[in-house]
């Protein structure tokens, strides 16, 4: 016979923290350069300026307290951070930023902090966590669907300012 077990909750690696400002203010200065290119898309400035990223990244955290999250390195450095923002009623969407040298080293404790993100909106805020990403960043959508459990809901042809297209994806409560 088998006793029903409690459910346990997932607990986060202990270099996962909540996200601050100057986390991104740091991860602004290295973005790797398929995320550069990914904000790029949806800004629309002529080119990559990490203090215009750091504004960016600041006011959609500002959004998304509690759901954002640092994975810090072992250097003690902030390794990545993102986060859940609004975008309609129960729609929550996504965003990253981290470090070539960040998503190396810490891509499995940066995938276990989004998971637990995703798990903690979807019993409690959202019925839908979406993501996207230009369609080049293909190391970034086998995350979104392998490690994240993320559904691909189609590619938008040219929705990027410079005629990028940008790949959707989405998990829904109950999945």
């Amino acid at each position: 016979m088998v006793k029903n077990l409690p459910m346990q909750t997932a607990r986060l690696p202990s270099n996962v923290i909540p996200c601050r400002p100057v986390h991104l203010i740091a991860l602004a200065e290295c973005m790797r350069e398929t995320e550069q290119a990914q904000l790029l898309a949806v800004m629309g400035t002529p080119e990559y300026n990490p203090d215009t990223a750091a504004h960016w990244l600041v006011n959609t955290w500002a959004q998304s307290a509690p759901f954002a999250l640092t994975v810090v390195g072992m250097d003690g450095m902030p390794a990545a951070a993102g986060g859940f923002h609004p975008v309609a009623p129960g729609v929550w969407q996504s965003w990253m930023v981290g470090s070539e040298q960040g998503w190396a080293e810490q891509w499995r404790a940066m995938t276990k902090a989004t998971r637990w993100l995703i798990d903690r909106l979807l019993e409690t805020q959202a019925h839908r966590v979406q993501t996207s990403a230009i369609t080049t960043r293909e190391k970034a959508i086998e995350w979104f669907e392998r490690s994240l459990g993320m559904r691909p809901e189609g590619v938008s042809r040219g929705y990027g300012l410079r005629g990028e297209d940008i790949a959707h994806f989405s998990r829904m409560r109950g999945e």
